[in-house]
């Protein structure tokens, strides 16, 4: 930001920042008519002064007269400068021409003052010097010079008709001195006013064209500043959303909107390759007609520019209408599109697609436009590796789900057969067995049940993951639910000591949802819970409903959570260390059935933990959980 120079006019440097010169001009030209006000006002307060209190002798009706007309054509251009303020159109020589227009005035109304206040001999003969300084700071210096020589043949031709008698002089008595009525007086007079006026311009105009080059030097570089600022702003926000975001189409969309708004193109597009690396498919576009994105395959083998861009190399057309490298000529200037940047979309060092820039009339686009594009389409290379790499995962999982699901599926009904087998053999229907026997059977009914509750979780897991948030849901009574899943747990809590409380409604609390949800989250919450409370502890399950949530907070004095193990608790089959040393037989799947089932209602799960003191789970469930339950989306079901 320029500092402000004594010769800038009071009010231009807001003008000055905003640029362009119209508004530096308009600025400098409220100036000279707010001054204006002052001399027509100081013309009439002198005049009079000078003739009441001083008693001088003169004109003071010419004079005074003078000053109102001056005050006059002010209001005038008063009224005009805020008509041009409105109109967005002027241009700066409509403001040059206003304020040409109002110094000539000045020039005029200046020498009539001269010639009622002594020709040459008067006072006022010095502010000529002041008027032509201000018209060098408001105009260019050729119209300042040529101001200037009106205002020197008004001068000039003022003092020679006076001289030779045409017009008459009107000296000031108390001014007038003998020895100011010769030639050579009025030859000196006037080479020096001349001269003056001419010195005072040139020096004027001088320095104040250096600061307008240095202004406008200032500006340039400002606006180059804020370009390159919202260039790296585009990229770091663009590299940002590539990161956080695995929404391909929204990321894609973001790129060609950003390179469109910031590079101030018409247009922007993203085009990849098909899987046969055949066309050019329209992934985003931003600013294009639906016309246009549908007019035909793009064959990089037909457009030269596309097929250079895919080689790695960056291509722009000046006007692509006519240029034999663009594939659609005829469609582009149907669309208003003129020139063309392309640049390519490499994966690992390979390209996969090409982003585009289109500009609605001839633009040279400069090595900076290109390299800014290039960089865009490198954050656009990178959220389709991340949004292709997240796909492979996903599928990946997906098939290890539905094996694990097949597996646990298949081995399901073997599992119960053995297990009911050994049911038989234990309980001594096949035989009466030694106590060796005994034993070795009881470990394998031990063994086939937590198999059995192993094969249940998978399959409960595998039937979650597979599944859309709805499944059959309709309104239940939360509270009757709760108590059922209590109730088969009271026993075994009451057989380990453990006190089990519920703090429930009066009334029925409705919730969408279905039975086998509710029990395998509720059932898991309290299964842990009593499993991993000592003897002596307590359980507590507490109900409360809102306008909009549905919470449930299940605690328990149990042996807690350690610090480390708290963000592992909700991975599949993992186990914290304590509870490994407790002894106590667990598959690891309980917690993330709950936390899959709590996002499938759209919910949030909290927990709060201490070592040796116990834990909190805090469920938050949403009344309003969406439309009606579908089936699963694939795979087999429970």
């Amino acid at each position: 930001m320029p500092e402000k120079d004594e010769a800038t006019p009071p009010g231009a440097e807001a003008a000055l920042d905003r640029l362009p010169l119209e508004a530096e001009l308009a600025a400098r030209v409220a100036w000279l008519i707010r001054w204006r006000w002052v001399a027509a006002a100081a013309v009439i307060v002198l005049t009079l002064s000078a003739k009441q209190l001083l008693s001088f002798t003169i004109p003071w009706e010419e004079l005074c007269l003078i000053g109102a007309i001056i005050l006059t054509y002010n209001g005038v251009f008063t009224w005009r400068l805020k008509i041009l303020r409105r109109n967005a159109t002027a241009a700066i020589q409509t403001f040059s021409h206003f304020a040409t227009i109002q110094i000539v005035l000045d020039w005029l109304a200046l020498t009539l003052v001269v010639h009622y206040t002594g020709g040459i001999e008067s006072p006022v003969l010095l502010y000529f010097v002041f008027n032509a300084i201000v018209a060098s700071i408001l105009l260019q210096a050729q119209t300042a010079f040529r101001l200037a020589a009106f205002g020197i043949v008004l001068m000039v031709g003022l003092a020679l008709l006076e001289f030779w008698g045409v017009v008459p002089h009107r000296p000031i008595p108390e001014f007038q001195d003998p020895r100011m009525q010769g030639p050579w007086f009025l030859v000196a007079v006037l080479g020096f006013f001349v001269s003056a006026i001419l010195v005072s311009i040139y020096l004027t105009t001088s320095i104040t064209g250096e600061m307008v080059r240095r202004t406008h030097a200032l500006a340039e570089l400002k606006q180059n500043l804020e370009a390159a600022y919202q260039k790296m702003r585009t990229l770091y926000e663009t590299s940002r959303a590539v990161s956080s975001s695995l929404n391909l189409p929204q990321v894609l969309s973001t790129i060609v909107r950003q390179a469109t708004e910031v590079m101030g193109m018409k247009a922007s597009s993203i085009r990849l390759l098909d899987e046969e690396r055949r066309f050019l498919e329209v992934s985003a576009a931003f600013g294009l007609s639906e016309a246009y994105l549908t007019k035909g395959k793009v064959d990089p083998q037909r457009g030269e520019m596309d097929r250079l861009a895919l080689q790695g190399k960056p291509v722009a057309l000046l006007d692509a209408t006519i240029d034999p490298r663009f594939q659609y000529p005829e469609e582009a200037r149907k669309e208003g599109i003129c020139s063309v940047l392309s640049v390519p979309m490499m994966l690992l060092d390979r390209a996969i697609g090409v982003l585009r820039v289109y500009s609605g009339e001839m633009h040279h686009f400069t090595v900076e436009e290109t390299e800014f594009l290039m960089a865009l389409a490198s954050q656009g290379a990178a959220a389709i590796q991340n949004a292709r790499a997240f796909r492979q995962l996903q599928e990946l999982e997906q098939a290890k789900s539905r094996f694990i699901f097949a597996v646990a599926h298949e081995l399901k009904s073997p599992v119960a057969a053995v297990q009911s087998q050994l049911t038989v053999l234990h309980g001594g229907y096949a035989g009466a067995l030694n106590e060796k026997q005994q034993d070795l059977v009881a470990r394998a009914v031990r063994r086939m049940a937590r198999l059995q509750e192993l094969l249940r979780d998978l399959l409960a897991l595998g039937a979650l993951k597979d599944r859309l948030p709805t499944h059959r849901k309709t309104e239940l009574n939360l509270v009757a639910i709760v108590r059922r899943v209590a109730e088969v747990l009271q026993s075994e809590a009451e057989a380990r000591g453990i006190t089990l409380s519920l703090d429930l409604p009066d009334s029925p609390l409705t919730f969408p949802t279905t039975e086998e949800d509710m029990y395998r989250l509720l059932g898991n919450l309290l299964e842990n819970a009593v499993k991993y409370t000592p003897s002596g502890g307590s359980v507590s399950l507490a109900l409360r409903a809102g306008e909009a949530r549905v919470t449930i907070v299940v605690s328990d004095t149990g042996i807690g959570i350690a610090p480390e193990a708290m963000p592992h608790i909700f991975d599949e089959f993992y186990r914290a260390p304590n509870v490994k040393e407790l002894g106590t037989e667990g598959t690891g799947l309980g917690l993330s059935v709950v936390k899959r089932i709590v996002e499938l209602y759209q919910g949030q799960v909290d927990v709060k933990s201490e070592p040796g003191k116990g834990t909190t789970f805090t469920v938050s469930l949403p009344r309003d959980t969406g439309p009606a339950f579908e089936a699963p989306l694939s795979g087999p079901s429970n």
